[in-house]
């Protein structure tokens, strides 16, 4: 039995009674009302629902057809450096993830919970805290109460809701991994007017954080700019050559062939490079894409890139500033 669920057993059960129409009234069709009970909920962490690290993680929330958002651009995409599926609830949240993977995080979980009782550490069973001894969690409630902030039920149910941080990053420093929260809102602008209760939430999830020793930013769209969203969107779905492996042996003559050539537009010097390796112009196009996402080749994703042009220079600065901007120093 996974550990939260021996601290949920405790907590006690019930629902809210049914509605019955009057008698005089046309009886409405059935609907089916669903609600969560700890039955469930017990279910899905059976499942493997918000545990996990890796390829072996699964997100608390998923994106279905019964939960689109009419407001937010949803996104499910399998993410290569991750190995697996990944269900990103605004184009905000997939762009921040992007941006985090292109950076080199170990680890990147979408939707992760915070149980509302005591668990385990979000760290225990990462790769390189093997002989790390962390203590359990507090639990959000624990910590809404401490706040003086309602925690809150599941709707129509008196079962402990389950909150959850849009982005969890597990970041590789050389003393030990370290976290980093996200959360994803749709402000542009740090004077924007906040509903209450979104308040209560955002601060809930920084003394949690605070609580696991992450770090914690209120990230949007607006955090990344729309043409390095379009860049690593461009190089994204080769950051891995799983799909292409033979092309592996190729990488680093490749890399070195552009890197002499910095004179020369990528229409040039991507077709010379694939003639000198021996593969074809489709082949050396997704190895530009590789190499630019790993900065194997020194380009800016942050800027136009136009291909009868030299590439722009400055990615592997870009990148080293926003590690420090967001976790403190380089890895």
């Amino acid at each position: 039995m996974p550990a939260i669920l021996q601290e949920l057993s405790a907590l006690p059960t019930g629902l809210l009674p049914d509605a019955h129409p009057l008698a005089l009234e046309p009886v409405p069709r059935p609907r089916r009302v669903t609600v969560m009970t700890y039955d469930k909920l017990y279910k899905r962490i059976e499942q493997g629902m918000g545990i996990g690290h890796g390829s072996q993680y699964t997100p608390w929330l998923t994106i279905r057809r019964k939960n689109t958002s009419p407001s937010s651009g949803q996104v499910v995409s399998w993410m290569p450096p991750l190995n697996r599926d990944a269900h990103y609830f605004s184009v905000g949240e997939f762009h921040t993830a992007l941006v985090l993977l292109w950076l080199g995080v170990q680890d990147l979980r979408e939707q992760y919970p915070i149980w509302p009782v005591s668990h385990p550490h979000p760290l225990v069973g990462a790769a390189g805290t093997e002989t790390n001894n962390y203590p359990w969690a507090q639990g959000l409630a624990t910590i809404a109460d401490a706040a003086y902030i309602r925690h809150g039920t599941e709707v129509g149910s008196d079962v402990l809701y389950v909150a959850s941080i849009d982005l969890l990053a597990t970041v590789p420093f050389e003393d030990g991994p370290r976290l980093a929260a996200f959360s994803s809102k749709p402000f542009n602008s740090t004077e924007v007017d906040v509903r209450w209760r979104t308040a209560e939430r955002l601060e809930l999830e920084r003394r949690y954080s605070t609580a696991i020793n992450a770090r914690y930013f209120v990230s949007s769209s607006a955090l990344v700019p729309p043409s390095l969203a379009a860049n690593l969107e461009w190089w994204f779905d080769f950051s891995t050559l799983d799909l292409c492996p033979h092309l592996l042996p190729h990488v680093e003559k490749f890399a070195n062939i552009l890197n002499d050539h910095t004179d020369l537009g990528l229409n040039e010097v991507v077709p010379k490079a694939a003639q000198l390796c021996n593969i074809t112009l489709q082949e050396g196009w997704l190895l530009f894409r590789h190499c630019a996402w790993h900065q194997l080749i020194d380009i800016n994703p942050s800027t136009t890139i136009r291909t009868s042009h030299p590439p722009p220079s400055g990615g592997r600065q870009l990148r080293q500033k926003w590690k420090e901007f967001l976790f403190g120093g380089e890895w």
